[in-house]
Parts: C-alpha cells; sequence; structure tokens
C-alpha cells in the first residue's frame, strides 16, 4: 500500500473515531437548523407575494368603488335636475312631463343601487387592505425566524472551529426562539 492511501485509511479511521465520540451533534444540528432556515424562507416569500396579491385586489376594490361612487354622483346629479325641471314646471306637455317624471324615478332608484355597490366594493377593499396587513406582519415574523436560524448556523460553525460547548447552546437557544418566531408566524396569517 502506497504511502498516500496508508494516510487516507488513517484519516478515515480518524474521522470514523471522532463521530464515534458524538462529534455528530454538530453536523446534525447544523443541517436541522438549515432545514428551518430553508422553511423559513420558503414561508416568509410566500407570504410575501400574498401580501402583494391581496394588496393588489385591496387596490382594485378601491378603484372600483371610486368609480361607482363617482357613477351615483353623475346619477344623483341627473336626478336633481330632472327634480329641478319638474318643479319648474318646465315641460308643458303631459306626455313630456310623464317621460320626465319616470327619468328622474329611474335614475333615483339607479343611484340607490350604485350607492349600494360602491359602499360594498368600498367594504371589500378595507377588508383585503386588513388582510395584506395581516399577511406582511407574519412575513415580517417569518423573517426574524429565517434569521435567527442563519445564526445560529454561524454560531455552531464558530463552535466547531473554536471548539467551545457556549456558542453550540447559544445557537441552541437562537434556535428555540427562531421555532417560536416560525409557528407565530405561521399562525399569524390565518
Amino acid at each position: 500500500m502506497s504511502f498516500e492511501a496508508h494516510k487516507a485509511v488513517a484519516e478515515a479511521a480518524e474521522r470514523h473515531e471522532d463521530v464515534s465520540k458524538g462529534k455528530r451533534l454538530v453536523p446534525l444540528a447544523t443541517a436541522i437548523i438549515a432545514v428551518l432556515a430553508a422553511l423559513g424562507t420558503l414561508y416568509a416569500h410566500h407570504r410575501s407575494i400574498s401580501a402583494l396579491s391581496v394588496k393588489n385586489d385591496s387596490i382594485l376594490a378601491q378603484a372600483r368603488s371610486l368609480d361607482l361612487y363617482n357613477y351615483y354622483q353623475a346619477r344623483r346629479t341627473r336626478f336633481t335636475v330632472y327634480s329641478a325641471l319638474l318643479a319648474a314646471g318646465v315641460p308643458s306637455d303631459p306626455a313630456a312631463r310623464k317621460r320626465l317624471e319616470d327619468a328622474a324615478s329611474v335614475e333615483s332608484r339607479a343611484s340607490a343601487q350604485t350607492l349600494q355597490s360602491a359602499k360594498q366594493f368600498e367594504a371589500t377593499s378595507e377588508h383585503e387592505q386588513d388582510r395584506s396587513e395581516n399577511i406582511l406582519q407574519s412575513f415580517e415574523t417569518l423573517e426574524v425566524a429565517t434569521t435567527l436560524f442563519e445564526i445560529a448556523i454561524v454560531f455552531v460553525s464558530i463552535s466547531t472551529l473554536s471548539q467551545t460547548r457556549l456558542l453550540l447552546y447559544l445557537a441552541g437557544g437562537m434556535t428555540a426562539f427562531g421555532i417560536a418566531f416560525l409557528t407565530t408566524g405561521l399562525l399569524q396569517a390565518h
């Protein structure tokens, strides 16, 4: 057996001995924390996209509401003009007067329906705005969780290099806080 092959076998045996002595904790902890960080990132990105989508729905509902309020105002203006013409006795012909009365009546009923629709779109807009804010808060909480997991990974790595357990315990604590933030963030948007 050559010297290089013998050296490689000796290193492999040494690594196997290190792993057997309980040094599996650090790679295992790093892998678990990395998976938690990936999940936090995945859910945070999903919440970010959801918040933008719901915000768009809110803006569209608000625009539709404003259009309907403008349409309501136009109908009320027509009703007022028709009513003023009738009050002034402008149409002297009974048939013309009847058509004007009918038009005023249609504008009055239609404007009430238009106002109701505008209010419904306004309520939808406000509801979607609140939903967007709630989802955005969930996103921010998930971002904090992900940051804690990423810092914990760095502390685990430094603890391995410096061979100190204090940083490993600190990483464990940060991971616990990260799990709490992850859980809170997942539950916030529901």
